[in-house]
């Protein structure tokens, strides 16, 4: 029964992608019903899940696949907390992308390559070593240059180029080092506090396991678009809303940054890469990713190349929060994992829906779209305030863990640098809220719908940025993703704030 929980856990969605690449086009309600009942089916699984492991019991599975490592899966909290956020926000997502791509030519393949999006993303959470971790993390490359490709234009086929250049890039970094571990440690298994095999080599071969670190990271920086690494996420906004979503909020840079966390926490162990002073050159980048993002943001002009610089930042805010040492770091970059990916995810289906609405692809542009799209400009602006990080967001709650846990390991300059992040974020966000409600243009055109657009592409928004304000007033409740990340750290550390 474990075996096929977890089985079922990363197959539903790979079997739902097999079932619709054999659909014919026009079938269109088939299609949406395979999608929805896996995504609804996995939550189930992840709801039994949940209640098991936060009663210690322990779900792992292991098969011989080459003959130096195993194909090996284990639900433990972390991997938990990846999983809920990525198939509750594919949930959402497969809604939007249904109504947003209603009409539109090559459907089927669409939603053949977005599950098996979904399921790499599993894959990459649901790794119990690096070797399991490293197949699906380049899975998820292939699954998801189609869907950045999508609408087949020179343009997207350029930034398709890019993408694959830059992931490829890094993942061939990533091979050579994950091959080099396997080779001089024999074992790559993601333990609580790190790999113990590892840590004993660590000790005696302190400068050879500081370069296998730092190439692991970087082999994952890519993804996680760490300066200057970060190009390819710019240029792939021209794919479309619910693809821009999906590599924000829910896999690619997501999967880069969970990669962060598994190599620092259960593959070295925060003891090992703070022993060997690893963490503070990784923390400066990091530092700078986040100013350089945030600077960026404010000069742009395209809504979507703006929310890519925005991203580009807040990655870096994960990686940071990793990095610092101490359980109180910890809990605000695991918190800032999911949180993020709440208030980013709204951000990009807003924007979609302005685009699908009225053509709308600019700042300028937005003048005076909140009266005409209230309900989307409302979930637009809960996003805003939720990644400036007001009280009672989200954004909020991640920033004071984050600002705590730096001031706690002497990183004055991460406190400040968090402040200025947050002021930066209001002069790049802030000015399309007040664009949207107070500019005034005149819209020609009037809508036809009942609704101001689509009631699959209106609800997941309007969910999301419900959603950043009630974990920023809940937190004191189970419901609460704090409930879920302080039980990690306790496990990494020993004892929580």
């Amino acid at each position: 029964m474990d075996q096929f929980m977890v089985l079922s856990l990363l197959f539903s969605s790979f079997v739902a992608s097999l079932v619709i690449a054999f659909l014919k086009e026009e079938w269109y309600t088939l299609r949406t019903l395979v999608n929805i009942g896996a995504a609804v089916y996995k939550l189930f699984v992840i709801g039994y899940l949940l209640l098991a492991v936060y009663q210690d019991r322990v779900f792992e599975i292991s098969y011989p696949m080459v003959s130096f490592a195993d194909f090996h899966l284990k639900i433990d909290p972390l991997g938990l907390l990846f999983v809920s956020l990525s198939s509750f926000l594919w949930l959402l997502t497969t809604f939007y992308a249904v109504g947003y791509l209603e009409g539109s030519p090559n459907r089927r393949r669409f939603f053949t390559f977005f599950n098996l999006a979904v399921t790499s993303t599993m894959g990459i959470a649901l790794a119990g070593n690096l070797f399991t971790f490293f197949l699906f993390y380049e899975l998820l490359t292939l699954s998801t240059y189609p869907l950045v490709v999508h609408r087949g234009t020179k343009k997207a086929l350029s930034a398709g180029g890019v993408y694959l250049l830059y992931t490829l890039l890094g993942g061939s970094l990533f091979l050579i080092c994950v091959v080099i571990l396997y080779v001089l440690v024999g074992d790559g298994n993601f333990s609580v506090g790190g790999n113990t095999q590892l840590k004993a080599w660590a000790t005696e071969n302190t400068h050879l396991a500081g370069l296998l670190f730092y190439g692991l990271f970087f082999g994952m920086a890519v993804k996680a678009a760490v300066f200057p690494l970060h190009g390819w996420l710019t240029r792939a906004m021209v794919a479309p809303a619910p693809v821009s979503a999906l590599l924000h909020a829910v896999a690619v840079v997501k999967a880069g940054a969970f990669g962060v966390v598994r190599l620092v926490y259960d593959l070295y162990g925060v003891e090992t890469v703070q022993s060997l002073s690893l963490w503070q050159p990784l923390a400066y980048l990091a530092g700078f990713t986040i100013a350089f993002g945030s600077l960026m943001a404010v000069f742009q002009k395209e809504l979507k190349k703006r929310l890519a610089y925005s991203t580009i930042s807040h990655i870096s805010y994960i990686i940071l929060g990793t990095l610092i040492p101490g359980p109180t770091a910890t809990m605000g970059a695991l918190l800032h994992l999911v949180n993020h990916g709440i208030m980013k995810i709204t951000l990009f289906m807003c924007v979609g829906n302005y685009s699908e609405a009225y053509g709308i692809h600019r700042v300028e542009e937005t003048r005076g779209v909140g009266k005409r799209m209230p309900l989307t400009t409302l979930a637009l602006t809960l996003a805003s305030l939720g990644l400036i990080g007001l009280p009672f967001t989200a954004g909020y709650l991640t920033k004071e863990y984050l600002q705590k846990g730096a001031q706690l390991a002497g990183a004055e300059w991460a406190v400040y640098l968090l402040y200025a992040s947050s002021l930066l974020s209001a002069l790049y966000l802030l000015p399309i809220v007040f664009s949207a409600w107070f500019g005034k243009k005149e819209f020609k055109e009037e809508r036809k719908t009942r609704f101001e657009t689509g009631l699959l592409m209106l609800l997941p928004p309007l969910i999301t940025g419900l959603l950043t304000i009630l974990i920023g007033i809940s937190t004191n409740t189970p419901i609460n993703p704090l409930v879920w990340v302080r039980l990690i750290a306790k496990r990494e550390y020993g004892e929580v704030p």
